[in-house]
């Protein structure tokens, strides 16, 4: 199961690189930093065993190697009081700069994406990327890996590249 996560992860790092290289030639600008939602409605502390520590251990470092400096800023939102706990011990192993590209939010997300200038498209997380529902995916075989979620412009733009590639 954990191979099959950390695929995932993979394969959503390269779609968002893809976005990005489609969004150099529509905007005839260079973008390579992606923003990150990460939705943990359902989230409890019985997904934050050993099982879930090794995860992330190997998701950094898949990240960390494979995709250095193209975090401009992940959002954790809807976290419950164990994620927000567990970020405050957490951060300080990290480097301030990084600790910095990480927001930890509870419900009240909407206000400071307001004030980031973070827009989602219809202003709601689709219901296909909730923590819960990925969860319950991945233990059913996996199906959350044909998912995911990307703004209409960037996935236009990825269309636009491919047909010229074509």
């Amino acid at each position: 199961e954990l191979d099959a996560i950390i695929t995932q992860v993979t394969y959503a790092a390269e779609a968002k690189r893809a976005c990005n290289i489609a969004n150099c030639g529509a905007l005839g600008k260079r973008t390579y930093k992606t923003v990150v939602v990460i939705d943990c409605q359902g989230l409890n502390s019985d997904h934050l065993g050993k099982e879930f520590r090794v995860l992330m251990k190997k998701t950094a470092e898949v990240l960390s190697g494979h995709y250095p400096e193209t975090m401009h800023k992940t959002y954790i939102i809807n976290g419950p009081l164990i994620v927000r706990a567990a970020w405050n011990v957490s951060r300080h192993m990290m480097h301030p700069i990084s600790a910095a590209k990480f927001s930890i939010l509870g419900s009240d997300w909407k206000k400071v994406f307001d004030r980031d200038g973070v827009v989602l498209d219809g202003n709601a997380l689709p219901a296909s990327i909730s923590w819960s529902e990925a969860v319950g995916e991945l233990a059913d075989g996996g199906a959350a890996r044909r998912r995911g979620w990307a703004p209409p412009a960037d996935l236009a733009n990825l269309a636009a590249l491919a047909a010229v590639a074509e």
